[in-house]
């Protein structure tokens, strides 16, 4: 079975580190097909050449690491769709999810609109501090994700830090989320298909001073910073299983609500100080390294990292299978 390895080239304005962290990835997402029997060939993606399309459809299955385009993150959207187009079976969600997810304001409001807690939010409106939201808030990029444009001012507790975070934010971003901030413990639980992992969480013990404990973007890229090395996770959490429940559960709702239950993921979720659950972020394709999040889930489930990857893969071609069945079945029924 030939695997298409497709993913984001970069670009000249790529930091030599950006682009090797891409690299190391995709080549131990190829070393275990090949260990698990498949033949391999890489993908890399290029702003304005789309001779990959071709590429693909040349293989049986396209094993989709693709973040992005030169490192925006929206056109991973139109990645995912033009995936769909092509026929060729392949990982992590389709684009309905994926586009949805990356803007944050129109996936909160479906979420709440189905009844699963998130907290309150609205997208700014200029520099001035909306009305009826309750301080502190915290203020990050709606089409955005892997923590970009979050720091250690990205939470505001007064309207003069509001204001004077949306005007810096605006002049980077067109769309800028503002949401209710939640004090408390921080979880993730991850998902393969349905398939609900162990709960993990994010512990912040001894932020550097004047910090939040957020997942900033310098806690998530930047290796050895103060702020990593001050955002530890454990998995499987330490969490009683009444509350563990209630979390799966809750992750669940949202996961399937937004991935019809498709391709791999995370949804981030904070418990407050009376043992609520709210969701934050539902994350569809989510980091796949050996070192990030699902990895180490997994391992607490008791899977290797190439027995993930797998995992991934039979997914993928589970889902595709069931689609091919239903065309088939259509065509005899309209025969």
């Amino acid at each position: 079975m030939k695997v298409a390895i497709l993913y984001d080239a970069g670009s000249g304005e790529w930091d030599p580190k950006d682009v090797a962290a891409v690299l190391e990835n995709v080549r131990e997402v190829q070393t275990c097909l090949r260990r698990g029997g498949y033949e391999t060939t890489l993908v890399p993606v290029v702003l304005g050449d789309v001779r990959w399309m071709s590429r693909v459809q040349r293989a049986d299955l396209v094993f989709n690491l693709c973040e992005g385009v030169n490192g925006h993150a929206l056109f991973e959207d139109y990645v995912v769709a033009a995936l769909e187009l092509t026929r060729i079976p392949f990982t992590g969600c389709r684009s309905w999810p994926v586009t949805i997810c990356h803007r944050k304001h129109i996936a909160n409001g479906i979420l709440a609109r189905h009844g699963i807690p998130v907290p309150q939010f609205t997208l700014a409106q200029g520099n001035s501090a909306p009305a009826g939201l309750k301080l502190p808030v915290i203020v990050k990029p709606s089409g955005e994700d892997a923590s970009v444009g979050i720091d250690a001012g990205s939470v505001c507790t007064t309207k003069k830090s509001l204001r004077e975070r949306l005007a810096k934010m605006s002049e980077q971003w067109e769309d800028v989320l503002l949401q209710e901030y939640v004090e408390g413990r921080e979880f993730n639980v991850g998902f393969i298909g349905r398939e609900a992992m162990p709960v993990s969480e994010i512990r912040f013990e001894g932020m550097p001073e004047g910090s939040w404990p957020i997942l900033t973007y310098a806690a998530k890229w930047h290796t050895g910073s103060e702020e990593d090395l001050a955002t530890i996770p454990v998995c499987p959490a330490q969490v009683g299983s009444d509350l563990s429940k209630r979390m799966v559960e809750i992750a669940q709702t949202a996961w399937e609500l937004m991935s019809d239950g498709e391709g791999y993921g995370r949804v981030d979720l904070r418990v407050d100080a009376e043992g609520q659950p709210w969701v934050i972020e539902v994350n569809p394709n989510a980091d796949l390294s050996s070192d990030a999040g699902l990895a180490r889930m997994a391992k607490a489930r008791g899977w290797d990292y190439r027995t993930l990857i797998l995992k991934v893969v039979d997914e993928a071609m589970a889902r595709a299978n069931l689609v091919s069945a239903a065309d088939s079945l259509m065509g005899k029924v309209m025969a």
